[in-house]
């Protein structure tokens, strides 16, 4: 069970304090930064543009973030482990 694993990785190496969620890219492990979205909205596909506000941008890699469909789950997901009893 991938959920059950992560714990235990967390408790082993007692990174439960150390977990800072949607502030690294997932490609290249750079720093997010905030991105106005005038300034990324030619990388943008229309209805993202539309229905989102709010993105992030690798400096390093240049891919831009935000909080589509699937964060809400992502972010239960996490939440839930990070609080587990440890």
């Amino acid at each position: 069970n991938p959920r059950q694993q992560l714990i235990e990785v967390l408790r082993r190496f007692n990174l439960f304090e150390a977990a800072k969620p949607f502030q690294r890219c997932l490609h290249c492990n750079g720093l997010l930064q905030p991105a106005d979205k005038a300034a990324i909205s030619d990388r943008l596909l229309p209805k993202t543009g539309q229905y989102y506000d709010e993105f992030c941008h690798c400096p390093a890699c240049d891919r831009v973030y935000w909080k589509g469909s699937h964060y809400r789950r992502m972010r239960q997901f996490i939440d839930s482990v990070l609080q587990t009893d440890r």
